[in-house]
């Protein structure tokens, strides 16, 4: 009996589905392996810390080989707050499948110092101008951040946050 060799739909030799399975699970633990030693600023209130977005796109570019985007950026007002959505879609380099994670975030209303946060009418001139493209960051971030602890998603949970300990222990170089 001839042994066959598997083949996909682009008539490409299709990977043996163990080393396939290795190299998804290296590339998980990629994401995972620490939290960013770059990028991480305080706060603005100086509580806690927080990846840049240019530093958050700039590692998306390099771990899915900038096949990522973003779409559905979806806001609304309630109260003095702006809330938003967006879905971020990454394109797994391993498997070549569309990956979606939904982000989520809020920016306030800048008003006039003083000045009741529901009086529409003491609203700074540009405070949309600067926060509006904030809440489309602070989404995509927030997004990012369920991809894995290089995107900072224990960033701020300090002990309380588990530790990747994969079952299989294989690994492929």
């Amino acid at each position: 009996m001839e042994k066959q060799v598997a083949q996909t739909n682009r008539n490409e030799v299709a990977p043996n589905s163990e080393d396939l399975r290795l190299r998804i699970q290296n590339f998980i633990n990629n994401l995972n392996k620490h939290d960013p030693k770059d990028g991480v600023d305080p706060t603005p209130d100086g509580r806690a810390k927080t990846l840049g977005i240019s530093h958050i796109e700039m590692t998306l570019d390099e771990y899915f080989l900038g096949l990522w985007e973003t779409e559905n950026f979806r806001w609304s007002v309630i109260s003095n707050e702006v809330v938003g959505s967006i879905d971020l879609i990454v394109t797994h380099p391993v498997t070549g499948q569309k990956y979606k994670r939904v982000g989520a975030a809020s920016i306030i209303i800048m008003v006039d110092k003083g000045a009741s946060a529901l009086d529409v009418s003491k609203k700074k001139a540009n405070a949309l101008d600067l926060g509006f493209p904030k809440l489309k960051a602070e989404c995509t971030k927030n997004a990012a951040q369920s991809l894995g602890k290089l995107f900072g998603r224990d960033l701020n949970r300090g002990s309380k946050s588990d530790v990747f300990n994969p079952k299989i222990k294989e690994t492929v170089n």
